[in-house]
């Protein structure tokens, strides 16, 4: 047992550690740090992909990249840990009190709207004895743990601790949740862990370093908050996260081969790639068409994949979008949320028939991605190559992230 002059200096050494302090309290704001000491090998996986080899002469990265546990973590701490990460949308957080929780590796978050409207977001565990405060999604005036019953406001701050008579060294000041930077853009909820501010940004401003260059692009192609949210659905993968992302990247490469329905609507043909500075834009235009496919694809379909692992498709009346959240080396959940013109609210039969072929493309991607993972395990496959007229947007997936990767 501690005494209480112990307890006071380890408080004390706690509340100097380096760095700053953050509003909701004194944990140490560098948590990603503890994985600064990543592994040898994970460093040489990273180096045997070289981004400067023209797209025409370079070979993919090595299967380790796709494999091997210590280099997720390093990607964890590399890549998601930095810069605005996609883990939501505003229909989520529509009303004051709504709520959602999410993960990311070992980093548990909570994005809630407080009774007077504003946006928060916090490291969803408990000040006292860590335990996880909120679970799913809903409406909450507060959150108390289910542990001790400590309870917080949904601004963050402490407002019971419960029998803590007797404490000594305590301000329940330094007890709030410990904030996690958020804002949104267009109709999506963004989150980063790597700043200290807790100042909200106006939407040009995260749209500029999010999206880049290719925000107006975007924000002038139907990406916007009318389209009202329809349905999700999640999908558990037996892939490493960016097999599913590297399968979005082909530039259609697979849509003949494997998705025969879709191609069919589509002229493949016409498909176009873009690369921005952490943005691809792949464009296609539908095949002519008298189906209910011309009612359902549009007449052009627009897929961006904005760097790390968020895809927003837009298509006719549809936009829907993928969120690829690794679990494990191996293993992903894909996030499909759908959002559809207002006109069309009202017809069930339309919605179901398009949810259906939609479910249909999705089976046969999981199959795709499901099989290059067993083959990422075998002992004769270590590097492939690009196709260079579509996989253009792969390979510059792939350079972004070796540049996180080797900073």
């Amino acid at each position: 047992m501690a005494t209480a002059r112990s307890l006071a200096a380890l408080l004390s050494a706690r509340a100097t550690r380096p760095g700053p302090r953050r509003a909701g309290g004194a944990w140490p704001p560098r948590f990603a740090a503890r994985a600064a000491a990543e592994p040898e090998h994970a460093r040489r996986l990273v180096a045997e992909f070289d981004p400067a080899v023209p797209l025409e002469a370079a070979v993919t990265p090595p299967s380790g990249w796709y494999t091997d546990a210590d280099f997720l973590r390093l990607e964890l701490d590399r890549v998601f840990l930095r810069g605005w990460q996609a883990v939501g949308h505003i229909w989520q957080v529509k009303n004051p009190n709504d709520f959602f929780t999410g993960r990311l590796g070992n980093v548990e978050f909570v994005i809630c709207r407080d009774a007077n409207g504003n946006l928060h977001a916090f490291h969803n565990v408990c000040r006292h004895h860590a335990s996880i405060l909120a679970c799913g999604s809903g409406q909450k005036t507060c959150f108390q743990c289910p542990y001790h019953g400590w309870t917080y406001g949904l601004d963050g701050t402490l407002l019971k601790a419960t029998r803590i008579s007797g404490i000594k060294n305590f301000n329940k000041n330094d007890f709030g949740l410990v904030p996690v930077k958020v804002a949104t853009w267009g109709p999506f909820v963004l989150v980063r862990f790597d700043d200290e501010s807790t100042e909200g940004d106006v939407g040009d401003v995260v749209g500029d370093e999010w999206l880049g260059s290719a925000s107006k692009l975007l924000s002038t192609n139907g990406i916007d908050t009318s389209l009202p949210h329809i349905c999700r659905r999640e999908y558990i993968i037996n892939c490493n996260w960016k097999v599913f992302c590297d399968n979005y990247l082909d530039g259609g490469y697979h849509v003949p081969y494997a998705h025969g329905a879709l191609a069919s609507g589509l002229q493949l043909q016409s498909y176009e790639t873009l690369t921005y500075e952490r943005v691809s834009v792949q464009r296609c235009e539908s095949a002519p068409s008298e189906s209910d496919d011309l009612e359902r694809l549009g007449t052009k379909a627009l897929y961006a994949f904005v760097y790390p692992n968020f895809m927003i498709n837009r298509y006719g009346p549809w936009m829907d979008t993928n969120l690829a959240v690794p679990l494990g080396s191996t293993k992903c959940k894909v996030v499909f949320d759908y959002f559809l013109d207002k006109s069309l609210l009202d017809d069930q039969n339309f919605i179901e028939r398009s949810l259906r072929d939609s479910e249909q493309v999705q089976m046969e991607d999981i199959a795709l991605c499901e099989g290059v993972q067993l083959g990422l395990k075998s002992p004769v496959y270590s590097i492939g190559r690009y196709a260079p007229s579509v996989e253009m947007a792969m390979h510059h997936f792939h350079c972004l992230l070796h540049s996180n990767l080797s900073s």
